[in-house]
């Protein structure tokens, strides 16, 4: 995608805070008007996610404890990417650890910026057909429930949660997309 004119430039980067999965960094850079600046931001390679359809129109959904929120919440499967990673292949990895399922069939229904003023990660979603059962493969860090249910019940649990998880609801949202150009479930 092209710049637009004026548009903003790095002068310099500075990792501050580095981990597997994302690094803190800070960037001086000139505003539009030559200026400069300093941001701050988490470097992330980027999401993948996961929604899971049945043959009978019924899904999975995940009950997540999330430590930072010291809460429970519905989720879809969804995992962080390395950096060099491919995002099919972390969606596949993801869908078989957390939910214990694998695909055989896997459209991608588009991306999203899921915190566009903090961090420049991507979330890529797939809709993932063709299941059978598998055993979890949780990581030590991960408490995960999966539960099957149908894909309505699913909705309105992901929406009507006291605190929604938006990259499920973001998900919905590139699914209503998907099927409002006439794809079926």
């Amino acid at each position: 995608m092209p710049k637009p004119p004026g548009s903003f430039e790095r002068l310099s980067r500075e990792v501050l805070v580095s981990n597997p999965w994302h690094r803190y960094c800070k960037d001086r850079y000139t505003h539009a008007d030559g200026s400069e600046g300093v941001y701050y931001y988490i470097d992330m390679p980027g999401s993948c996610a996961a929604i899971p359809v049945f043959a009978d129109g019924s899904t999975v959904l995940l009950r997540v404890w999330r430590y930072l929120l010291g809460a429970e919440f519905w989720e879809f499967p969804i995992g962080g990417m390395l950096p060099g990673e491919d995002p099919l292949q972390v969606a596949q990895k993801e869908l078989h650890e957390e939910a214990g399922l694998r695909a055989s069939e896997w459209l991608g229904l588009g991306r999203f910026a899921p915190y566009k003023g903090v961090s420049n990660e991507i979330c890529h979603y797939w809709l993932a057909r063709g299941l059978s059962q598998d055993a979890q493969e949780l990581e030590a860090s991960e408490a995960i429930t999966v539960h099957r249910m149908p894909f309505t019940e699913a909705r309105r649990l992901l929406v009507d949660q006291d605190c929604s998880d938006g990259q499920s609801l973001a998900g919905l949202v590139l699914l209503d997309r998907w099927l409002q150009k006439g794809n079926s479930l």
